[in-house]
C-alpha cells in the first residue's frame, strides 16, 4: 500500500512539473542587427561604391569613350535618346495629370463654396420663418388671452397671421 501511494505521489509530481520544465527552456540566441557597428561604405565614393558591388559578386566598370567601338557608342547613344524621351513624355504627363488635377480641385471648391452659400441661404430662410411663426403665436396667444378676459373684439377678430382679403 506504501508503495503504491509512493508511485503515485511520484507519478503527480512528474506530472505536475513537466509543463513548468516545458516552459523555462532558453530562447535560442538571434543575431542582434545593432552589434555590427561597421562603417557604411559611402555611396558617392566610386572605390566604396565597386567595392560594394564586388563584395555582392558584380563588376561593372563604366569604359571611356575611346575604348568603345563606333557600334557600342551607337547604342549608348541610341538608348540615352530613347530614355531622355521617355523622361521628357513622362514629364509631360506629370504636367498634364496636375493641370487636370489643379482644374479638378478648382472646380470642387466652387462647388463647395456654392453649396455653402445655398446652406446659409437656407439657414436664413428658416430663420426669418421661424420668427414669422415665433412673432404669429405670440399675437394668437395675446389674442386668446384677450378673448378670456372678456374682450368681445379680441374674440370675433381675424386672426393675426391670416392675411386680409383683398
Amino acid at each position: 500500500m506504501i508503495v503504491r501511494t509512493a508511485a503515485a505521489a511520484t507519478l503527480l509530481v512528474a506530472a505536475l512539473t513537466a509543463p513548468v520544465a516545458a516552459q523555462t527552456t532558453t530562447a535560442p540566441a538571434t543575431a542582434d542587427p545593432y552589434r555590427d557597428q561597421r562603417a557604411l561604405p559611402d555611396p558617392a565614393d566610386p572605390a566604396s561604391r565597386d567595392a560594394l558591388l564586388k563584395a555582392r559578386g558584380e563588376a561593372y566598370h563604366r569604359a571611356s569613350d575611346a575604348q568603345q567601338t563606333e557600334e557600342e557608342l551607337r547604342t549608348t547613344r541610341a538608348l540615352n535618346d530613347e530614355i531622355a524621351a521617355q523622361n521628357a513624355l513622362a514629364d509631360k504627363t506629370d504636367a498634364d495629370n496636375r493641370l487636370n488635377y489643379d482644374a479638378a480641385l478648382a472646380r470642387h471648391q466652387i462647388e463647395v463654396s456654392q453649396a455653402e452659400e445655398q446652406a446659409r441661404a437656407a439657414a436664413e430662410t428658416a430663420r426669418l420663418a421661424q420668427e414669422k411663426y415665433d412673432r404669429d403665436y405670440a399675437a394668437w396667444q395675446e389674442q386668446v388671452r384677450l378673448c378670456r378676459t372678456g374682450f368681445r373684439p379680441a374674440c370675433t377678430a381675424r386672426p393675426a397671421w391670416v392675411a386680409p382679403a383683398q
